[in-house]
């Protein structure tokens, strides 16, 4: 398993996350909250086994392909993006199944 300590160092690695599967965090993390997005830990299973362990423990984020998608979407507009745009732009997606552009 990988572990991120916050949002700013999972983006950090977002070249090197898996082209499949879920990022989990902890069940007591506010999925809706830019600050609790901010500080969460974040977890990415290694194994099947791990995945299998962290659906019944965790709770499921994002899924790794759509992150690097919300990323992508936000790094073409011409100016700048701030932490706080990426994880606008993660709510604004488990929201709304779309893109914030």
């Amino acid at each position: 398993m990988k572990v991120y300590n916050g949002f700013a160092e999972l983006l950090r690695d977002i070249d090197k996350l898996p082209v499949t599967g879920w990022i989990f965090v902890g069940r007591q993390i506010d999925i809706e909250s830019e600050s609790s997005i901010k500080v969460a830990s974040y977890f990415i299973p290694e194994t099947e086994l791990e995945a299998i362990e962290f659906e019944n423990t965790q709770r499921t984020f994002i899924e790794c392909p759509t992150l690097l998608d919300v990323v992508s979407v936000l790094d073409e507009r011409l100016t700048p993006q701030s932490l706080s745009d990426y994880i606008a732009g993660v709510i604004f997606y488990r929201e709304n199944d779309d893109f914030l552009e």
